[in-house]
């Protein structure tokens, strides 16, 4: 979405619906159905986006160079890194049969709860979040280690504080978005669900608003729509000065009120641990009929 931004073709309108209600929050007609939402998120259609952004790197306004992309040497040593992740993230999370309450992140296989209460909305986006930014951090870790990665660490960085950001906002209501759909404080008040204290005590922690505030300011320049209003090396040098421990620890503090918060209410710890959990029972054979379609297909 911010590639389209940046050369002002706006052609991916199924990519940013998903994009708006789950990064950006703002709710357009019904909620988005599980299986449809997975489903759009094709091979093809990837391809396709792949395509558009190919094109696009030989732009006479030349905006991007990608020494991963040209370099034969450096994108083959990063395509096999990436298999390398991409192997283990899936033996780690996908593996076996699963249930999850994430919409974005499911497979073949997998049980999907499904359900438009206020309270699982909100874990099903805090749920895709965190699991998209626990892929980054696998990539960021990896990436870190080798200078001739720059620009593929720069944009996993950007990745994870855009979901870091996405996070925060799926527990506290953004105020500045006019579209912005409740987050879990206001479900727990609105409710009367669990203790808020957890959650109100984070909220007004002073140090932890100034780094959501240092990383939203990233995400609004790069990530989910761009700024063209200074130069994309300006905003990319932002990013890579940016050090993602801080957002490691952003991440975790928010967690563990999300955490105590859940512990308060039974209803709350479902939805917080239902994240691609295990089904070990040796009488599950198959789920096809559970399953989304073959991303491949």
């Amino acid at each position: 979405m911010s590639y389209e931004d940046l050369f002002n073709n706006r052609i991916f309108n199924d990519f940013r619906q998903i994009r708006n209600v789950f990064l950006a929050h703002k709710q357009e007609n019904s909620f988005i159905q599980a299986y449809s939402t997975s489903d759009s998120i094709t091979d093809n259609k990837i391809q396709d986006l792949l395509k558009f952004m190919k094109e696009n790197l030989s732009d006479p306004n030349n905006y991007l160079t990608f020494n991963e992309l040209i370099d034969q040497s450096i994108k083959t040593d990063l395509e096999n890194l990436s298999k390398q992740i991409l192997s283990l993230f899936h033996e780690e999370f996908y593996e076996g049969f699963r249930i999850s309450n994430n919409f974005l992140c499911t497979g073949n296989g997998q049980i999907k709860e499904m359900s438009s209460s206020a309270l699982s909305g909100v874990f099903y986006r805090y749920n895709s979040s965190k699991e998209l930014s626990t892929l980054a951090n696998y990539f960021i870790s990896n990436l870190i280690k080798d200078p001739k990665f720059e620009n593929a660490l720069i944009n996993f960085k950007i990745d994870y504080l855009l979901h870091a950001v996405n996070m925060y906002d799926c527990i506290y209501k953004d105020t500045k978005n006019n579209h912005s759909i409740d987050g879990l404080l206001e479900v727990m008040q609105e409710t009367g669900m669990g203790d808020t204290s957890y959650l109100d005590n984070l909220k007004t922690d002073s140090g932890h608003i100034q780094i959501y505030k240092s990383m939203r300011q990233i995400r609004n320049k790069l990530a989910g729509h761009m700024d063209t209003k200074k130069p994309l090396a300006y905003h990319l040098q932002k990013a890579k000065d940016f050090d993602i421990s801080i957002a490691y620890d952003f991440v975790n503090e928010l967690d563990k009120a999300v955490y105590d918060a859940g512990e308060t209410h039974v209803a709350i710890q479902s939805n917080y641990f239902n994240f691609n959990l295990k089904l070990d029972s040796p009488d599950i054979t198959g789920m096809e009929d559970f399953a989304n379609q073959n991303y491949f297909d």
